[in-house]
C-alpha cells in the first residue's frame, strides 16, 4: 500500500477516534449527572471547558503543522487526549472532571487541523469535497459507535467500574493505539514533494560544459531517491533564474503533474550553494505574516462568521441523548436513535461533499455555496418538526413512537450535514498549500471558541427560561408529569439554540457569492508565485 493511501486511512482513523472521544461524554450525561449530582447546565460546563481550550489551542496546531512533520503533531495529540480521557474516568468531582476535560481539549486541538491539511494535500481540488465528505462519514461512524456503546454501558458495572468510567478508560486505550499506528506508518507528503532547489553560480560551472554560449545555472534537485541535476538558462531578470524543463528524473514523486508544475513555476532568488541559517526572529515574523495573510482573506472571514453561529446548534445537539432519556425512552432506545441520527449525518456529510463537487464542476465559483445554503435552509423546518412536531404523549410508553422518531431523526441528520465538507474544500481553494494547516487551525479556533458556549447555554436556557427543575438525579426519581415538563423545557431550549443560529448562518453564506471567486483567483496566483501550485485547474480557477 502506498504512502498516500496508508496515510489517508490513518488520518481517517484519527478523525474516527477523535469523534468517538467527543461523543462519549454527552452520551453518558445522564449517568455522569447522577454520579456527580450535576444539573444540565453543570454538565454543559464540562463540554464548554474542553471546547474552549480546544478552540484556544487550535492555532498552535496550525503553526506547528506548517513548520514540522504533521504526522508527529497528530501522534502527540492522540497521545495527550488518550491520557486525559482516562483521567476523566478517574474523576470524583465535577471540578476534577472539568480540569481533565480542559487538557483533553488541548490534545484534540492538535489533531484535526493537521489531519485536514494532510487530506487536502493528498487530493486534487476537484476531489476534495468527496475526500472531506468521506472523512466526515467515517468519523461519524466513530461517533455512532462511541455514543452507542457508552450509553448502553453507562448503566452497568463492567470490571467493577461504573459504566461511564469504563467507557472513558476504553476510549483512552484506543487513542493510544491510534497514536502508535500514526507514528510508525503515516507520512507527510511535503518532504517528498517539496524539493529543495539550489543553484550554483555561473562562475562555478563554465558554459563550455553545456556547449552553449550562455552562462548556465546548475540546478540541484535533492530528493529522497537521490540527487539529480539539470542545467537551466539564466533568466533575463538579474539574480533570478527559471527552470526551462526537467528532462529525466528517476524519482517517482516527480512524475506527478503537481510536482512538475512546482518545478516549472519555481523561481530562485540569489542562487547560492548553501542556505543561510534562519534566525528565530525571522521565523516569528514569517509565522506572523502567514497568520495575517490568512486572517485578512474575506472568504475566510465569512466562512468563520457563519461557522461560529453554525457550530452552535451542533454543540446544542449533544443534549439529544439526555432529551430522549428524559422524554421516556430507555437508554438502549435512546442510543439507537442517536446512532440513527449519527448515521444520517455521516451519509449526509459524504453526500454533501459529492453534491458540492458536482456543483463546483457546474458552477466553479458558486456551486459549493448553493449546496451549503440548501442544507441550512432545510434545517429550519426540520428542527421544528423534530423537537415540537412529534408525539410525546398518547401511548403507554414512548417506545411505541420509536420508529417515527427514528425516521425523522435520520432524515434530519441526513439533510443538515452538508456544510462541513464544502467549507473544508473552499478553505483549500483560498490559501496556498503551505498555509493550509493554519487556515484549518484558525477555523477550529474561532468556531469552537464561540460554539463552546452552546453546551452550558442549552442547560441555562432550559432552567432559567423554560422551567427545567432539579438535578438529573432528582429528575430520574421524579413523577412522569414532572419529567415530561423537564423534557418539554429541554426541547424548547434546544429549538431556540438551533433555529436562531442557523437562520443567521443562512444569511452569512450569501456574502461568499461576491468574495469567494476573487479569493480563489488570488490563492492560485500566490501558489504560482511560491512554486507550490497543486492540481488546481487554471481554467476552473479563472
Amino acid at each position: 500500500m502506498g504512502a498516500r493511501w496508508r496515510t489517508t486511512i490513518l488520518m481517517n482513523l484519527a478523525s474516527v477516534v477523535e469523534r468517538a472521544d467527543e461523543q462519549v461524554l454527552p452520551a453518558v450525561y445522564f449517568f455522569v449527572g447522577k454520579s456527580l449530582r450535576a444539573t444540565p447546565a453543570q454538565l454543559g460546563t464540562l463540554t464548554f471547558a474542553r471546547a474552549l481550550v480546544q478552540a484556544i489551542s487550535s492555532p498552535l496546531s496550525g503553526i506547528l503543522g506548517d513548520a514540522y512533520d504533521r504526522t508527529h503533531i497528530v501522534t502527540f495529540g492522540c497521545l495527550l487526549w488518550g491520557i486525559m480521557t482516562t483521567a476523566i474516568g478517574f474523576s470524583q468531582s465535577l471540578s476534577q472532571a472539568m480540569i481533565s476535560c480542559a487538557f483533553n481539549g488541548l490534545g484534540l486541538a492538535l489533531v484535526i487541523p493537521c489531519v485536514q491539511s494532510l487530506v487536502a494535500d493528498y487530493h486534487p481540488s476537484e476531489a476534495r469535497g468527496q475526500a472531506f465528505g468521506l472523512m466526515g462519514l467515517t468519523s461519524s461512524f466513530g461517533g455512532l459507535v462511541g455514543g452507542f456503546f457508552a450509553t448502553n454501558v453507562g448503566a452497568s458495572q463492567p470490571l467493577g467500574l461504573e459504566g461511564w468510567r469504563f467507557s472513558f478508560h476504553l476510549m483512552a486505550a484506543i487513542s493510544l493505539v491510534t497514536a502508535a499506528l500514526i507514528h510508525y506508518y503515516a507520512s507527510d507528503p511535503r518532504p517528498r514533494c517539496r524539493h529543495r532547489l539550489h543553484a550554483l553560480s555561473p562562475k562555478r560551472r563554465p558554459s563550455q560544459r553545456t556547449g552553449c554560449n550562455e552562462k548556465p545555472y546548475l540546478v540541484i534537485m535533492m530528493t529522497p531517491a537521490g540527487v539529480f541535476w539539470q542545467y537551466a538558462k539564466q533568466s533575463p531578470s538579474p539574480g533570478k533564474m527559471a527552470i526551462q524543463a526537467i528532462q529525466t528524473c528517476r524519482d517517482p514523486c516527480l512524475s506527478s503533474q503537481a510536482c512538475r508544475a512546482r518545478l516549472q513555476m519555481s523561481k530562485l532568488q540569489s542562487p547560492t550553494w548553501k542556505e543561510k541559517p534562519v534566525k528565530l526572529d525571522v521565523k516569528a515574523a514569517e509565522v506572523a505574516r502567514k497568520i495575517w495573510d490568512v486572517l485578512r482573506i474575506r472568504t475566510f472571514q465569512i466562512i468563520i462568521l457563519q461557522g461560529i453561529v453554525g457550530s452552535l446548534p451542533w454543540q446544542a445537539m449533544l443534549f439529544f441523548t439526555l432529551w430522549l432519556q428524559i422524554l421516556g425512552f430507555s437508554s438502549f432506545t435512546a442510543s439507537v436513535l442517536i446512532a440513527i441520527f449519527t448515521l444520517g449525518c455521516a451519509i449526509g456529510g459524504f453526500a454533501g461533499g459529492f453534491f458540492g463537487d458536482a456543483a463546483s464542476r457546474w458552477a466553479p465559483n458558486t456551486g459549493r455555496i448553493l449546496v451549503a445554503q440548501f442544507s441550512v435552509l432545510l434545517s429550519l423546518p426540520l428542527s421544528v418538526l423534530l423537537l415540537k412536531g412529534l408525539p410525546t404523549r398518547g401511548a403507554p410508553s414512548m417506545e411505541a413512537h420509536s420508529k417515527l422518531y427514528g425516521f425523522i431523526i435520520f432524515f434530519f441528520g441526513l439533510m443538515i450535514s452538508w456544510c462541513g465538507s464544502n467549507n473544508s474544500a473552499m478553505f483549500a481553494d483560498i490559501v496556498p498549500e503551505q498555509s493550509r494547516s493554519t487556515v484549518y487551525a484558525f477555523d477550529r479556533s474561532f468556531e469552537g471558541g464561540v460554539a463552546a458556549l452552546a453546551s452550558p447555554l442549552v442547560g441555562l436556557v432550559a432552567e432559567k427560561c423554560f422551567g427545567f427543575k432539579g438535578s438529573l438525579a432528582e429528575t430520574a426519581e421524579a413523577s412522569s408529569a414532572e419529567a415530561m415538563q423537564n423534557a418539554d423545557a429541554l426541547a424548547s431550549s434546544l429549538l431556540a439554540c438551533l433555529i436562531v443560529p442557523w437562520f443567521l448562518c443562512l444569511l452569512f453564506y450569501t456574502g461568499l457569492f461576491w468574495h469567494f471567486p476573487r479569493d480563489k483567483r488570488d490563492a492560485l496566483r500566490r501558489s504560482m508565485q511560491h512554486g507550490s501550485i497543486d492540481n488546481l485547474s487554471l481554467a476552473t480557477a479563472l
